[in-house]
């Protein structure tokens, strides 16, 4: 969800700012995922990175992720799952208790899971699952890695950045080898429902093998 910062910036406000506005988006596009039939979402909230950023901006950010996962009563309606994928410490204890909550008193609903990638970063993820299968005694193989991830949740089918920016930023490193890639440089708070159907309409219409060779070849 890339382009808050500079979304706020061209309007003259501060980036607190566009990343209200990008909360805003986000609910917008989680709420579209789940009329669209998708089973799960995950958004890049705070990467391992971002702690190089302003501390008021840190604190902002977790404050909106507090805010989000507040909307307890929403996710019961809606049947929505949540997780968080990424390392507790380093988080605000009221958030990591908000976490905790969430997490296990959504963990029956299916209509849609919502994984927020928070204190994320896809090598770190790899490194600490291969650490629990050396822990374990296990064979290192690409099932062991997978099982031990942050959450079991399914590979992505599609992986989309706004913002311009064409790389994946350490965003789900392992579970991408197969991912279609969609990029556009339309800022995060400006990312309509439109646009996103125009990627989903896209990527249905893209041939995946898997490295195997197309019927029709």
């Amino acid at each position: 969800m890339d382009g808050n910062g500079r979304w706020a910036k061209a309007r003259g406000l501060a980036r607190s700012h566009g990343h209200k506005r990008g909360l805003d988006t986000a609910e917008k596009i989680i709420e579209h995922s789940l009329q669209c039939g998708i089973r799960c979402l995950s958004l890049y909230v705070f990467s391992t990175e971002n702690w190089k950023r302003p501390q008021s901006e840190i604190v902002g950010l977790f404050s909106l992720a507090d805010k989000y996962l507040s909307r307890f009563e929403k996710f019961c309606k809606d049947r929505v799952r949540v997780v968080v994928s990424g390392e507790r410490e380093g988080l605000p204890d009221k958030l990591v208790k908000r976490i905790d909550f969430i997490e296990k008193s959504t963990r029956d609903f299916n209509a849609i899971c919502v994984n927020l990638c928070l204190n994320y970063g896809g090598q770190r993820e790899i490194v600490e699952a291969v650490k629990k299968l050396v822990a374990s005694g296990a064979e290192i193989s690409v099932e062991g890695i997978m099982s031990n991830l942050y959450n079991d949740l399914p590979c992505p089918d599609l992986i989309l950045r706004t913002g311009g920016q064409k790389r994946l930023s350490n965003f789900l490193l392992f579970q991408s080898a197969y991912a279609e890639l969609f990029f556009t440089d339309t800022l995060w708070p400006d990312f309509t429902t439109e646009e996103y159907d125009a990627v989903l309409e896209e990527y249905g219409q893209r041939t995946r093998n898997f490295g195997g060779i197309n019927g029709t070849e």
